[in-house]
């Protein structure tokens, strides 16, 4: 196969890659060659995706493409682009979309494809009006169209999450045997994939029929709670069995919002999706990295690149964990006391 890869460079992005080259096939990426990237042997184009004009110009001087994957389309004015761009000029156009059309506040869990999409963020709902430019393409036959929508991935090349969102210093934390906040009460529920084992889908998707016009959740299989998920996470890096100290979402949105902004869109949600869909029309998706391999070598790849941050230059969720026990103490004093 001769296929084109916008973007190339994320954690996906390489895992396709990596499985691409199982099959044999030509890879072309398109980016604008300012990341480093761990693509191996493939063929290099420059550019910038949102000069629409030049980036249709290059794709038409060296297209046509058997399958085109774009990673990096964000917004409708790009879905158009890709339109215009691949027309009548590649033989299966795939989407990375998102988990996030479907809106996380999941009153079907696992959540199914046939699920509707009712994005809370910009992010979701740009994604939906993408998915619906490109399906409508589709079904009036002007570029065969498969979508995936992917949930969390973790790999090398990225960092650990935690239930409060990306920061750098939640790895930190678990070493020094810090108290780690999780939201809620600890059970809310979450699915990680490594990004070896979603390349597999996405590349095994490549230039089968069965998977045109169609849209898959592609997540993996383990369910956790974010308790066990932080537990598990301390135990594969060697880290101190953590102090889990259990907050209320809205306390913390009342502290700092703009903080913990990925909490109130994301993390305060389920997060749980089917890949039954998937495994069907693509046997050869199977997650195979266990979830503490996976972070081991992500917090490898971390150390190495200097991506972990002192947890000394971030205070606040000490500050707000002893706040929390201070409030805490008092209450149940003032309780044993009957002046509650």
């Amino acid at each position: 196969m001769n296929v084109l890869l916008i973007g190339g460079t994320g954690l996906i992005s390489t895992g396709i890659v990596k499985a691409l080259h199982t099959r044999g096939a030509t890879i072309t990426v398109f980016n604008r060659g300012r990341t480093d990237d761990r693509l191996g042997k493939v063929r290099h184009l420059t550019g910038d995706r949102n000069d629409f004009k030049a980036f249709e110009q290059t794709m038409a001087a060296n297209g046509p493409w058997d399958v085109v994957i774009d990673m990096i389309c964000f917004r409708p004015d790009q879905a158009e682009s890709d339109l215009r761009a691949f027309a009548g000029r590649c033989g299966q156009f795939i989407f990375c979309s998102t988990v996030c059309t479907y809106g996380n506040t999941q009153t079907v869990v696992p959540t199914l494809e046939t699920t509707p999409q009712t994005p809370l963020s910009a992010y979701g709902r740009d994604k939906v009006a993408c998915e619906q430019l490109f399906l409508r393409a589709h079904a009036s036959g002007k570029m065969p169209v498969t979508i995936f929508r992917p949930s969390h991935t973790y790999g090398p090349g990225g960092n650990v999450i935690n239930n409060l969102g990306w920061e750098p210093t939640f790895v930190d934390r678990l070493r020094q045997g810090r108290p780690i906040i999780v939201s809620g009460d600890g059970h809310g529920l979450w699915q990680s994939a490594y990004s070896e084992d979603v390349g597999v889908g996405f590349a095994c998707a490549a230039g089968k029929s069965k998977c045109l016009g169609e849209a898959y959740n592609i997540v993996g299989d383990e369910i956790v709670t974010w308790d066990d998920y932080t537990r598990r996470t301390a135990a594969a890096i060697g880290a101190p069995v953590p102090r889990l100290v259990h907050l209320p979402t809205d306390f913390l949105l009342a502290v700092d919002r703009p903080r913990f902004a990925a909490l109130e869109e994301i993390f305060r949600f389920h997060g749980v999706y089917s890949s039954a869909k998937l495994k069907r029309d693509v046997p050869e998706y199977r997650p195979a990295m266990p979830y503490e391999e996976g972070v081991r070598r992500t917090v490898a790849w971390m150390d190495r690149h200097g991506k972990i941050a002192s947890a000394d230059t971030d205070p606040m969720e000490d500050r707000l964990v002893a706040a929390w026990d201070k409030f805490s103490a008092e209450t149940a004093k003032a309780l044993a006391q009957n002046r509650v």
